[in-house]
């Protein structure tokens, strides 16, 4: 459809549109199968005269679709200064074999089309026009149980307001949000993965309650937000296979060739050899140049299945630490480690061995109670007499 529409002079643009229309219910009516997905680039004429929401109601409650997305052609090809605006009939998305959603080039006015939609896992707005952060607010609340929230090129067109989100199934929130709003409040017990893009809400107002996620607000500029992408990772062993595809896929969707740039934020417990994998995973999605790594070690190790057959730690940690040769770091931050770990001293030691690291490594020990400063103390000291891959990489406390 996409391509006949580009080509077709405006003057015969409805016509064409509405003979496309045709063949595409004719095509969703033909179709004896239940659906994996389905992509919808729409004309305005369907939405107007019920198209869209007739095709809606077919591939959802008789095709079974599980992942749908709605693309608004007139907007992004079209130039058309006003972006459709949803209003469909409420429980539109509400059957249970939706579970991911993607809305592209639309304008929400409020959550009337998206009531009892507690099937939903995924909701992603993309290029989306909103009236005011607390209409997204209440779209969002309509979705109780989503687990992955993607809100990409949201152009609020009130600048003010609040975003609240608050959601304790919520496991992966991806945001970039060029255009400004006052405040972000953003609660969720099982966050694993906090992703920002672009923001402009400044550094205290931006309210995160997620206690998986540690977030050091070094990357926030006190008058502009965030406007170098960075990734907020809680590794753990329990991730599902599948739940990690589809949270890595998203993490490169957005960056060129699937490589991501900017700052990476991780906690990780160096003694599971899965977290440890995950690590890599995640590393192999970056370019060459990484602005900051900070790592949060965790203490507490996680219990391991009987007959595991995943390679040791020790066997990681006595590689390069970074699937990638070719990366390099520029600065790192270290917390909670006090060299007391024999796993946790030979990674950090390999960063510093290995040209990984390029100006910076700094290891918080100020938190800690003095004996154990002390001991942290020592073992920065035995760093520091390693032999360096970058000569002028700095070792410091703070």
């Amino acid at each position: 459809m996409r391509n006949v529409l580009e080509t077709t002079p405006d003057e015969r643009l409805h016509r064409v549109s509405v003979q496309l229309a045709r063949s595409m219910t004719k095509v969703i009516n033909n179709h004896r199968r239940h659906l994996e997905s389905c992509i919808i680039q729409h004309y305005e004429s369907q939405y107007k005269d019920g198209t869209l929401q007739r095709w809606i109601h077919s591939l959802t409650r008789l095709k079974h679709t599980k992942d749908l997305t709605l693309i608004n052609y007139i907007r992004g090809i079209r130039r058309y200064k006003g972006a459709n605006l949803l209003s469909l009939l409420p429980d539109t998305f509400s059957h249970h074999s939706l579970s991911s959603l993607s809305l592209c080039g639309l304008s929400l006015m409020g959550p009337r089309a998206f009531s009892k939609c507690k099937n939903l896992k995924t909701l992603k707005l993309i290029d989306t026009v909103i009236s005011q952060a607390s209409v997204l607010s209440g779209v969002l609340a309509a979705f109780s149980s989503l687990e992955v929230i993607v809100l990409e090129v949201i152009k609020f067109q009130n600048p003010h307001g609040v975003l609240n989100i608050e959601n304790n199934n919520l496991k992966f929130l991806q945001l970039s949000i060029p255009y400004g709003i006052d405040k972000m409040e953003v609660y969720a017990a099982c966050l694993d993965v906090l992703d920002i893009g672009f923001t402009k809400v400044k550094r205290d107002n931006f309210i995160l309650v997620a206690p998986n996620i540690q977030v050091n607000k070094n990357a926030w500029s006190d008058d502009h937000g965030i406007d170098c992408p960075h990734l907020y990772y809680n590794l753990s062993s329990y991730l599902a296979q599948e739940e990690k595809n589809i949270w890595h896929e998203l993490l490169g969707s957005n960056f060129y060739k699937m490589r991501r740039n900017g700052c990476l934020s991780v906690s990780v417990d160096i003694s599971d050899p899965k977290e440890m994998e995950i690590l890599k995973e995640v590393l192999l999605r970056w370019t060459n140049f990484m602005m900051e790594l900070e790592i949060f070690f965790k203490k507490k190790k996680s219990p391991r299945e009987e007959g595991d057959q995943c390679c040791s730690t020790k066997d990681i940690i006595h590689e390069k630490p970074f699937p990638n040769a070719k990366l390099c770091v520029q600065n790192v931050r270290l917390y909670n480690f006090d060299g007391s770990n024999e796993e946790e001293f030979a990674f950090v030691s390999r960063m510093v061995m290995q040209e990984t690291v390029i100006m910076k490594m700094m290891i918080e020990t100020s938190l800690f109670p003095p004996r154990k400063k002390l001991n942290a103390e020592a073992a920065v000291a035995k760093l520091m007499e390693l032999p360096r891959g970058y000569e002028r990489l700095r070792i410091e406390c703070f």
